[in-house]
């Protein structure tokens, strides 16, 4: 049964990879044939580094990054002071912001797609977060299995 997963994990990467359009039965027999070194340069390009985050992700960096500026300068100073309690502040309401779009985008979801029987999933607000981060995973182990095995 794992096994089973691993093939689909892997078709869904290798699917998500794939940038140019596939050739119809014309150009594959009727035009020239490519090499495979070809194929192989094209797959082992390195695509740019995006920060394409959810609304969730965003405002939990924000959050942490408020709470290190702020607690580097209060340590700096040797005591808290206006500058640090504005970030403190900025920190707590970027994590109630997480909670409550957490709430509110579950409620109006679980409203839309009430048809037949599919059950919403209930998901933390970071687990598109972690999704991303397991595909990354899941790429880079497949890469290096490819990478061995040719």
């Amino acid at each position: 049964m794992p096994n089973k997963y691993e093939r689909e994990i892997e078709e869904i990467l290798r699917n998500m990879e794939r940038t140019e359009p596939k050739a119809s039965l014309g150009q594959k027999f009727g035009g020239r044939l490519r090499r495979k070194s070809d194929q192989r340069t094209n797959a082992r390009k390195r695509t740019s580094l995006s920060f394409n985050f959810s609304r969730a992700a965003w405002l939990l960096i924000i959050a942490c990054a408020a709470a290190l500026i702020a607690g580097g300068y209060a340590f700096a100073q040797g005591q808290a002071s206006l500058v640090t309690g504005i970030f403190a502040i900025v920190g707590v309401v970027s994590l109630i912001l997480i909670v409550f779009f957490a709430f509110a985008s579950r409620r109006y979801s679980a409203q839309s797609s009430r048809s037949g029987n599919v059950t919403p999933l209930r998901r933390n607000p970071l687990g598109g977060l972690a999704t991303r981060w397991n595909l990354f995973l899941l790429k880079l182990r497949y890469r290096r299995r490819t990478d061995r095995d040719h």
